[in-house]
């Protein structure tokens, strides 16, 4: 089984990345030279949250395991990818190809296995899996066709559909740390194949789908702006013939290694010197943070749940603001405080005891 969820984010990989703005070629599209690390989480209990505006997705009891995954790209072709020119590895996983232009970018194949056998899959058109520039809300959708081999076996790939879309905006709680204005982008793909193999042939459907959560802020360690948090789930399904017919389901989740040491402050849409202690707190708390131009400031506390407890808006004072917040009444608990300012916000996470 471990195996197979390298495969499974090898599809995925470098599909779908944003910030928290905007996507376009020029910070999702892989190119050569891009590298970044993502730790397998355990992924017991952990699902992908609401979609929508101002969501709340907590994963803050997500805990590593000791897996680390290197995702790379490189320049290349192959005879089976001849149209792509990005290869994108994921682990030990097979390469897989992309295109992009100013307008979109294309996923042309890559590789799955099913009863122990590894099985690739090109696309005749590429896939679309980014139609730029893409916003909360926008969509990208396409059909393909195309081949499958394992070994010397080819077959077929029929009725493949692939949906890109930016469903969520809101506010990522991680351990350690928050992220406000994150978006999340829901990508699905799903093909029906055909393989002869020996004295049978193998028919079945292959359906995929990742959550990934993209933030704007752009200092990783690496070339272009990468997942902070990614949800992979997968459904290989053989379906004739009836002795062979199986199932085989997986799902993987993988937080960034460096989402503890990109920068707040180099982020010009959050709230300037945030900070608030004592934490924990029990009956108030101080508020730190900097209001350059005397803005509208709203204090959102929401628990673990997502669900908001306390709403205040503060004074519009000019410059840096040491504000006292009231929380009596609240229950004991880990909270999550919100700060607008103007339109920047930031989050930190508060306990009460």
């Amino acid at each position: 089984m471990k195996k197979l969820y390298f495969i499974v984010l090898s599809f995925f990989a470098g599909l779908t990345l944003t910030n928290a703005q905007i996507l376009t070629q020029s910070n999702h599209a892989p190119v050569a030279g891009d590298a970044y690390v993502m730790l397998q989480q355990d992924s017991l209990a952990i699902t992908p949250g609401a979609s929508g505006t101002s969501a709340v997705w907590n994963f803050t009891s997500s805990t590593r395991t000791t897996i680390a995954i290197t995702n790379s790209c490189a320049a290349g072709t192959s005879t089976l990818y001849p149209v792509g020119s990005v290869a994108r590895t994921v682990g030990t996983a097979a390469a897989n190809y992309y295109t992009s232009s100013s307008t979109q970018l294309n996923f042309w194949g890559g590789r799955f296995t099913a009863l122990s056998q590894n099985v690739d899959y090109a696309f005749n058109s590429g896939a679309v899996h980014a139609s730029y520039p893409m916003v909360y809300n926008t969509t990208a959708t396409s059909t393909f066709v195309g081949s499958v081999s394992s070994g010397t076996n080819n077959g077929t790939i029929s009725n493949g559909t692939s949906t890109v879309l930016v469903d969520g905006q809101g506010t990522l709680n991680l351990p350690n740390r928050s992220f406000a204005n994150v978006l999340r982008v829901n990508t699905y793909n799903g093909f029906d194949f055909t393989l002869p193999v020996s004295v049978f042939t193998a028919i079945g459907n292959v359906k995929q789908q990742s959550y990934d959560y993209y933030t704007g802020l752009t200092n990783f360690p690496s070339t272009k702006l990468n997942p902070l948090f990614t949800i992979v789930s997968s459904t290989i399904n053989v379906l004739s013939p009836a002795l062979i017919a199986t199932v085989i389901t997986t799902s993987s989740v993988f937080l960034n290694k460096d989402y503890e040491y990109v920068s707040i402050t180099e982020n010009s849409s959050e709230v300037s010197e945030l900070n608030l202690f004592p934490n924990p707190a029990t009956n108030n708390f101080n508020l730190v943070f900097v209001n350059e131009n005397a803005q509208q400031v709203t204090v959102e506390i929401t628990n673990a749940l997502g669900q908001l407890v306390r709403k205040e808006n503060l004074a519009n004072t000019k410059g840096l603001v040491n504000q006292i917040v009231n929380i009596a009444g609240i229950e004991a608990g880990v909270y999550f405080v919100k700060v607008n300012v103007g339109e920047k916000s930031s989050v930190k996470k508060l306990t009460i005891q």
